[in-house]
């Protein structure tokens, strides 16, 4: 049922704001914990507004040097610029009401747990979002047509199906994947900071791998002991329970990994996470906690994203 009726703001021991920073803080915490996609894509924050521009370059082959002649004028040529416009969507929010009774009688601490689930329910819902955009960006799908010296979107690299294959098999396979979506993204000239997302059991897998963490092969890219892996191919390596996002199975049911830049996708944000906390007097003093933010995510550069497929 949506909300109506009287408010009164919750006073905290000194000012107003005591109460509402306790629960911006712990919910941020939480937000930030669960949300990986976020830090990894173009970001453009706007005070007002519906849309955002973000500006992209066009690949160059060297086709505008010129050799200088002695006594000539030198020729200008154009810089290939062109824009992306993301428009923003309508505020996401997540609602919870404390009962001032039920707090009390409780015996453990109501309002922690209420404000990490906060935190965590919205980090997953731009956190699908977002990996969704990337893996648009990797089928080519962008809202403009893109620069004529720009690559279109690269092919998929699609994992042969193996027999009775054991974690180190799927672990060297996704790695030598991840070698060759590194060179694709190389070969579009996109020498920028690459990452691969992959799910938490094929994390595992890569740790598992003959030579990922082997001593042999690497110098502190992580160990079997304690689980963790670094890098691959100088990409570096994350995991995401929201890899194939909110597209549904039909659209990402193959997808094992994307490798990508910040270049492929961007986030325009106009209200970033935020908090309120007011007592609502006509619930008996109950307490009514939101959080929302406001966002936009689009397709930037399709060639600089490579989707990783089962076959």
């Amino acid at each position: 049922m949506a909300y109506t009726g009287a408010n009164a703001i919750l006073k905290g021991a000194t000012t107003t704001n005591d109460l509402s920073r306790d629960i911006y803080v712990e919910t941020l915490e939480a937000f930030n914990r669960r949300n990986v996609f976020m830090a990894l894509v173009m970001k453009q924050t706007i005070a007002s507004g519906k849309a955002g521009q973000f500006i992209i370059g066009g690949k160059t082959d060297g086709s505008d040097t010129a050799t200088y002649a002695r006594g000539t004028q030198i020729d200008i040529t154009d810089t290939e610029l062109d824009e992306r416009t993301i428009v923003l969507e309508r505020p996401v929010y997540v609602a919870k009401r404390i009962d001032q009774f039920e707090e009390r009688v409780a015996h453990y601490d109501v309002r922690s747990p209420i404000t990490n689930m906060m935190g965590e329910t919205l980090a997953y819902k731009v956190d699908k979002k977002i990996a969704d955009t990337v893996w648009l960006a990797s089928q080519g799908q962008t809202p403009n047509i893109p620069l004529a010296s720009n690559p279109g979107p690269n092919a998929n690299i699609v994992l042969p199906a193996l027999t009775t294959p054991t974690a180190m098999d799927k672990g060297d396979q996704l790695a030598a994947a991840i070698f060759d979506a590194k060179a694709v993204l190389e070969e579009n000239d996109d020498y920028g900071e690459a990452v691969a997302v992959v799910s938490p059991q094929d994390y595992g897998y890569l740790v598992q791998s003959g030579q990922a963490v082997n001593a042999d092969y690497t110098s502190g890219n992580g160990g079997y002991d304690t689980g963790t892996i670094m890098q691959v191919a100088g990409v570096r390596i994350l995991s995401s329970n929201n890899l194939k996002g909110t597209l549904g199975a039909a659209a990402t049911a193959k997808l094992r990994g994307l490798v990508f830049t910040m270049d492929c996708a961007g986030v325009l944000e106009l209200i970033g996470l935020r908090t309120n906390q007011e007592d609502q007097i006509d619930f008996l003093d109950s307490t009514l906690m939101t959080a929302y933010y406001a966002i936009g995510t689009g397709v930037l550069r399709p060639e600089s994203a490579v989707a990783l497929l089962d076959a």
